[in-house]
């Protein structure tokens, strides 16, 4: 009989399958097409793991009142940022799974791009006809490590913003400063 641990070890094995875009029944990959490759879903795969993971390892916080953003120098020294450009979403992803999430606040990418926004590292525009906006880069992006990459989703291109190896070494060496500032 299977114990709960393995339950949520063989559910989290499914949903990061699913997240990574591979079929967890016949380990084919999932066709574009699918609503599983949308970024949105995606994101939800990653999140439903992460709780599986705390609640695994008893590091779940249920309704956290945590109100400030905390990492220690070990922490940090955990921290493993994949190769190549990522973006905000994906370097918070990694330095949360490096937190004592009893003590700080999950780190976001709204919360990183607010404050790049507010040191001119990025910008922002309105799209005229459906008035979303949009982070993007500014003339000084490029020297702190941040440029614009195209993606494809479903056949359809857009822009995103994505650090290089300079910007994953910014955020990290300035990351308890960028957290500390108002938003």
């Amino acid at each position: 009989m299977m114990s709960d641990f393995d339950k949520m070890d063989k559910a989290r094995a499914v949903l990061m399958k699913i997240a990574k875009g591979i079929n967890p029944l016949t380990g084919d990959p999932i066709t574009d097409e699918s609503f599983l490759n949308d970024p949105k879903i995606i994101r939800c795969f990653y999140f439903i793991a992460e709780v599986l993971d705390n609640v695994r390892n008893g590091t779940y916080v249920r309704n956290s009142k945590l109100t400030s953003f905390s990492i220690s120098p070990e922490q940090k020294e955990m921290v493993v940022l994949p190769e190549g450009p990522i973006g905000v979403t994906e370097f918070s992803k990694h330095v949360n799974m490096c937190i004592d999430q009893s003590v700080s606040k999950k780190l976001t990418g709204v919360e990183i791009n607010k404050r790049l926004k507010k040191m001119g590292v990025l910008g922002e525009e309105t799209n005229p006809v459906t008035g979303k906006s949009r982070t993007v880069t500014t003339p000084n992006s490029r020297e702190y490590g941040f440029e614009m990459m195209t993606r494809s989703f479903n056949g359809s291109e857009y822009d995103m913003v994505v650090m290089n190896d300079t910007g994953k070494r910014y955020l990290m060496d300035h990351l308890e400063e960028m957290m500390s500032m108002e938003a």
